[in-house]
């Protein structure tokens, strides 16, 4: 017993394909152009072929006669014609004269050469006695041949003219025929696909009921069939997914229901009409306990019966024209929390609006967080304006008796008055900008010889570094004054950052050098050690602010960066430069500086 696909197979077999078809019509397509080529061809050949030849002779002929003509005079005037013998000429005209005779192309033309070689024959027994009556007999009888053969060509001329316009005439009725004849066969097979297929299309947009059988028309072709076949099957599949598909979508809603009741913040979707769609425990915990999500789904937002504070104040906030963050305080479970309620647009595929999506995030944290920076800064500032105040005031009145102290100790006194006049001028800049957010520092810019400054600032380093067994070391390239316009007061930081850091993490008896040049139009300050290194780890976040990093060596920990890379970046930006880290082999740290030069 033969089973359905083993009957559909049979079925298979026995329609023949589209291909067959589309190849038998395109091949009698090919066959007429095939054949209308070849009557091309030939016809080109025929016109091109027999009227060159022909013409040829003509002009052969005609030169012929002229090399006799041209001849008969040298002959009958020697003198006039000294570079050939009178027996050259004779034998020229000899060759000329039996060229024509084996020439003979065109009616009359043999007769001509004939009297042409009796009058030869009567005078080249005596050239130097021909007669004038003669010689105008040859003269007459040579044109005659010019002219027959003259007349020849243009009747070759005229029949080669007519022949291809035949031929032209043909060809274009012979295309127009097999143009005719294969647009009829490429409309038949045209037809003949797409007919089934727009029964098909027809068959298909009368929407038949899911699980109902897919009536379609009956194939004529192999391509057909087979698409017919797996339409139906398709079908079938299709019907047998619609069953699942309310199910599916009812499982992802509780999934999206369950998802959107585990989230903390509170979430209240609107329709356009301000109609609630959907809103969440978060926001129903916001609302207060007189309301269950089933008397607020399809109610409107702005008429909900109750005398909650917080949807008093939420009814307020919550418009579609809010823009960004908007803080609103609210009390949850008895405690006073503020949230941060935003709005999203719900757009349909067309990107139609179609409802609102109102988010309210608790932001109390982050808010305690800002004010305890703040106070903390304020703390800071209070504590540091004092001892500031007295290092200022100390180191003044030592000042005054610096005749009492060595070289180095007024050295260490004026770098110490120096340092606290800085810290002091600048100190609540700093502190009140926050998180370190130097984009606010106001500068002074100047234009200023900055090798003979850094060679000031590097000066009151020397007995730190001294003191720990560091060297420093300043080497300046290129121009023997390089200008670039700075803040004298706030850009030291950097440079006197950088150097802190390296000579700390540097190992006694090394070295610290400090390289400036000027090229490609800037200024790049190097500062270099040899030190361990910035791990790979810790150059991704060096310069965020509050940043602690450690190098290993030798089994410790050397600490560094903290506020003084930030500052450094920060500093470094507001002078239009970068800054940039190299390690240094085989140790070391190189910071390089680059700021802008002038010219």
């Amino acid at each position: 017993m033969n089973s359905p696909n083993q009957a559909v197979n049979k079925v298979l077999i026995s329609l023949p394909p589209v291909r067959k078809k589309v190849f038998r019509h395109s091949l009698l397509i090919v066959g007429l152009y095939v054949v209308v080529g070849i009557f091309m061809m030939i016809a080109v050949f025929l016109a091109s072929g027999l009227t060159p030849k022909a013409i040829h002779l003509n002009y052969d002929s005609i030169a012929a006669a002229s090399q006799m003509e041209h001849a008969w005079d040298a002959i009958r005037n020697p003198s006039q014609h000294p570079q050939k013998s009178v027996a050259q000429w004779m034998e020229e005209f000899e060759k000329a004269i039996s060229f024509e005779e084996s020439n003979i192309s065109e009616p009359g033309e043999a007769a001509v050469s004939t009297k042409i070689r009796r009058i030869w024959e009567d005078t080249k027994k005596h050239p130097d006695k021909i007669e004038q009556p003669v010689s105008e007999k040859m003269k007459s009888d040579l044109a005659t041949l010019v002219d027959i053969n003259e007349q020849g060509m243009f009747r070759w001329v005229e029949r080669s003219n007519r022949f291809s316009q035949h031929v032209f005439i043909a060809t274009v009725i012979i295309f127009i025929v097999t143009l005719i004849i294969a647009l009829f066969l490429a409309d038949g097979l045209a037809v003949r696909i797409a007919t089934p297929l727009r029964e098909l299309s027809a068959a298909l947009r009368k929407k038949p009921e899911p699980g109902s059988k897919l009536k379609l028309p009956e194939p004529t072709t192999l391509e057909i069939r087979i698409l017919s076949h797996e339409l139906s099957q398709l079908w079938q599949r299709v019907s047998e997914l619609q069953k699942l598909n309310l199910e599916e979508i009812s499982s992802h809603r509780k999934m999206l229901e369950t998802v959107l009741a585990s989230v903390d913040d509170g979430i209240l979707v609107l329709d356009n009409e301000e109609n609630i769609i959907h809103c969440n425990d978060g926001m129903l915990n916001l609302l207060g306990s007189d309301f269950a999500l089933s008397d607020v789904i399809g109610q409107p937002w702005r008429d909900l019966s109750t005398l909650s504070r917080n949807y008093l104040k939420l009814r307020e906030v919550l418009r579609p024209e809010i823009s960004g963050d908007q803080p609103v305080p609210l009390e949850l479970k008895g405690t006073d929390r503020i949230f941060s309620a935003r709005c999203r647009p719900i757009l349909d595929e067309r990107n139609i609006q179609t409802g609102s999506l109102y988010l309210l995030h608790d932001i109390t944290e982050i808010k305690q967080k800002d004010r305890l920076k703040s106070e903390f800064i304020g703390v800071l500032s209070h504590e540091l304006k004092t001892p500031l105040q007295s290092l200022g005031t100390a180191s003044e009145l030592l000042l005054k008796r610096k005749d009492l102290l060595d070289e180095e100790g007024q050295m260490l006194l004026e770098t110490i008055h120096q340092d606290v006049g800085r810290i002091r001028g600048v100190a609540n800049e700093f502190v009140q900008v926050g998180l370190i957010d130097l984009h606010s520092l106001r500068l002074r810019m100047e234009p200023v010889v900055i090798n003979a400054l850094i060679q000031q600032w590097i000066q009151p380093f020397q007995v730190l570094a001294k003191d720990r067994g560091v060297k420093i070391e300043f080497i300046k390239e290129g121009s023997e004054s390089i200008t670039a316009r700075i803040d004298t007061v706030k850009f030291p930081w950097a440079i006197t950052n950088l150097l802190s850091n390296a000579i700390r993490v540097s190992p006694p008896n090394s070295t610290v050098t400090v390289h400036i040049s000027d090229r490609e139009r800037r200024v790049d300050i190097e500062v270099r050690d040899e030190g361990p290194g910035i791990p790979e780890a810790v150059q991704q976040k060096m310069f965020d602010p509050f940043f602690q990093g450690g190098s290993v060596t030798g089994g410790k920990t050397s600490g560094f960066l903290g506020l003084g890379l930030t500052i450094t970046r920060e500093v470094v930006e507001a002078h239009d430069g970068l800054i940039e880290y190299f390690p240094r082999k085989p140790q070391g740290s190189i910071f390089r500086i680059s700021l802008p030069l002038i010219m």
